[in-house]
């Protein structure tokens, strides 16, 4: 087992492999209120070999190099949660209305809803699903639910779907059996492909935005989940050459999802022109680094 280190110890460590530290002072700051192991991912592209063991940074590094990139993660991730914020109260707000329009407005728990399917490792994935949305309804303490508690009645589809994450809200759309309702959810974001894909873009989102909102590091990140591109994606933002499983690919779903549900690219034009203003970090994003 390895033994914690000390701030001064940090610093000293990080010297010792040839990292230029202008204010000692200032990087025990940081690594007190930032963690050595997640500003570590951002060592990496200014280090020797680390797949192999060599840590030592390269002649002439300094602790800017990779202090710059970790604050525009930060910018990018608050710019990325805007985004995926608004495409997840639409998708929710849109996915209740027309499943409820539809005529499932309280069919939402039975499992005739859901398509049967299981996960690589064999879990039944509608009966977990059903367990989940039970789990955040008895939870919530909202008045509307409060409501419906009180006079014994079942709870609508429109209200039960502000009780539950976004990850939720996903799988119900991602195993729904009312392919209706969900083309038409599909064709209301831009979303011209089969409702598989569909499922998948959305998923993705979900992703992208569980990883800001645990402050992940985005720059030069191999993705695990990313979302299929559409030729529409493609022919929206012909600029965004990206490579697989790179941050880009699943910017490139969220500029055209949020561009679709406000009807303007205001959102798009903003997040491309912080890009624009800081390209090298920018090639990070496109170019996912393997150091395992």
């Amino acid at each position: 087992m390895k033994p914690p280190k000390t701030l001064d110890e940090m610093v000293s460590l990080m010297q010792s492999r040839g990292l230029e530290i202008a204010h000692p002072d200032d990087m025990r700051r940081i690594l007190f209120d930032s963690n050595y192991y997640r500003l570590s991912g951002y060592f990496r592209p200014f280090q020797n070999d680390p797949a192999h063991g060599d840590n030592d940074f390269k002649t002439g590094t300094t602790a800017e190099d990779f202090l710059a990139p970790y604050r525009l993660d930060t910018e990018l991730r608050g710019l990325i949660l805007k985004g995926t914020a608004r495409i997840e109260l639409a998708v929710r707000s849109r996915f209740a209305y027309l499943v409820a329009l539809d005529g499932g407005a309280y069919d939402y728990l039975s499992e005739t809803s859901y398509q049967p399917a299981r996960n690589g490792r064999g879990v039944e994935l509608r009966a977990r699903l059903i367990a989940n949305m039970h789990k955040w309804m008895d939870m919530s303490n909202e008045v509307c639910i409060r409501h419906y508690r009180s006079r014994n009645e079942p709870v609508p589809i429109w209200a039960a779907v502000e009780t539950m994450p976004f990850d939720t809200i996903s799988r119900m759309i991602g195993l729904h059996s009312d392919t209706n309702a969900l083309r038409q959810l599909y064709k209301s974001l831009g979303l011209r492909t089969n409702i598989r894909t569909s499922a998948e873009i959305i998923h993705a989102m979900v992703y992208l935005r569980n990883m800001c909102s645990h402050h992940s590091r985005l720059w030069h990140r191999e993705m695990v989940i990313v979302p299929p591109v559409t030729k529409d994606m493609r022919k929206r933002f012909p600029g965004l050459a990206y490579e697989g499983k790179s941050v880009e690919q699943a910017l490139i779903a969220l500029l055209y999802l949020v561009d679709e549900i406000n009807g303007n690219d205001e959102y798009s034009s903003g997040l491309l022109g912080f890009l624009d203003a800081h390209p090298e970090y920018a090639g990070g994003l496109r170019h996912p680094l393997h150091w395992e």
